[in-house]
C-alpha cells in the first residue's frame, strides 16, 4: 500500500437497509416509559418537576413536534399504528419528547443531566415497589442502606432489569460486559478485587463497565437529535443502571458516570455510510 488507500472520491450515501418489521411493545415497564396520552409517564412527569410547566402544555408541546417530523420519520421507519405499544412509533415519540425536553431546558447542562437521572431514579423505584423483578434482588436493592451493598451484589440486579427492558421489546439482546473478554461478562462483570477497589475507605478507587443494548426502540431519536448536534438524546438504560450503581457502598459513597456511543456492527468502505444497531455504554463507578 505505498500508493495509500484507493481514493474512493466523493461517493454518495448507499441507501439504509431496509427497516425490520415494528416491534410491539408491552408489559408493565411500557406505560413508565411512555404512554399515549404523554400524562402519566415518567419522562413527562419529571420534565413538568424540573421546568416547572403543566404536564398538559408539555403534552401539547410533543405533539406539535411530533407532527413536524412524523412525515420524515415515517418514510424510513413506518410504523404500523399510532400508539407507544408500536417500535417506531415509540421512538417517534422520544424524539419529539427529547426536543421538548431541550426547550423546556434550554443551555442548562446541569438541569439536563438532573432530568436524566430523575428518570433513571424514578424508573428502579417503581421497578422494585411494582414488583418487576425478583424478590430477592429487590430484597438487595432495597438493603442497601442498612448494609454495604457491593458492585458484585448488584450484579443479578443488573440483570434482571435488562431482561426486564428485553421483554418488553423495547431491545432484542444485551451484553454485559467487554465482548473481547468472556471471562468478564454477564454474571462474572465484576469480582472481588472490583468491590475492593470500591470499598475501600482509604482510597478513590473507580471500575468501569460495559454495556451494549442492541436495537433500542428510541434508537433513531437518538441518532437524529445527536446529528443535529445535540447530546441530550432519549434513553432509559443508561440512566437506570447507574440509578442502581449509585447504591453501592451506601447513599452518597460512589458517583457513577457514563457515556453512550452507536455502534455499526458492519465494516463499510463508504465514510457516510452508518448504520448502527448498537447503542454501547461505558460506565464510571467511583468512590466520591
Amino acid at each position: 500500500l505505498f500508493m495509500g488507500n484507493k481514493k474512493e472520491g466523493n461517493l454518495p450515501a448507499s441507501n439504509a437497509p431496509p427497516p425490520h418489521p415494528p416491534r410491539n411493545l408491552e408489559g408493565q415497564l411500557l406505560p413508565l416509559l411512555l404512554d399515549d396520552e404523554l400524562q402519566s409517564c415518567i419522562p413527562i412527569q419529571e420534565l413538568a418537576n424540573i421546568a416547572n410547566i403543566p404536564i398538559s402544555t408539555l403534552s401539547k408541546q410533543v405533539g406539535s413536534f411530533r407532527s413536524k417530523v412524523e412525515t420524515v420519520f415515517k418514510t424510513t421507519h413506518p410504523w404500523k399504528e399510532e400508539s407507544v405499544h408500536d417500535e417506531y412509533y415509540f421512538d417517534l415519540t422520544c424524539y419529539a419528547l427529547w426536543r421538548t425536553a431541550s426547550v423546556a431546558i434550554p443551555q442548562d447542562f446541569s438541569k439536563r443531566d438532573v432530568f436524566i437521572r430523575s428518570i433513571g431514579r424514578r424508573l428502579l423505584n417503581e421497578i422494585t415497589s411494582q414488583g418487576m423483578i425478583s424478590k430477592s434482588s429487590i430484597e438487595t436493592l432495597n438493603s442497601s442502606s442498612q448494609k454495604t451493598l457491593m458492585l458484585t451484589d448488584t450484579v443479578p440486579c443488573i440483570i434482571e432489569i435488562l431482561n426486564l427492558f428485553q421483554s418488553t421489546n423495547y431491545c432484542t439482546n444485551y451484553r454485559l460486559g467487554d465482548k473481547n473478554d468472556v471471562e468478564r461478562t454477564g454474571l462474572n462483570v465484576f469480582d472481588q478485587l472490583d468491590d475492593e477497589e470500591i470499598s475501600s475507605p482509604s482510597g478513590a478507587g473507580s471500575v468501569n463497565c460495559l454495556v451494549s443494548v442492541f436495537d433500542p426502540a428510541a434508537l433513531g431519536g437518538a441518532l437524529q437529535i445527536t446529528g443535529e448536534g445535540s447530546r441530550f438524546a432519549p434513553d432509559f438504560v443508561g440512566p437506570t443502571l447507574a440509578a442502581v450503581w449509585e447504591r453501592v457502598g451506601g447513599e452518597g459513597v460512589v458517583a457513577v458516570s457514563f457515556e453512550s456511543y452507536f455502534v455499526d456492527p458492519v465494516y463499510r468502505p463508504n465514510p457516510k455510510d452508518f448504520f448502527p444497531n448498537e447503542r454501547f455504554y461505558q460506565f464510571t463507578i467511583a468512590r466520591k
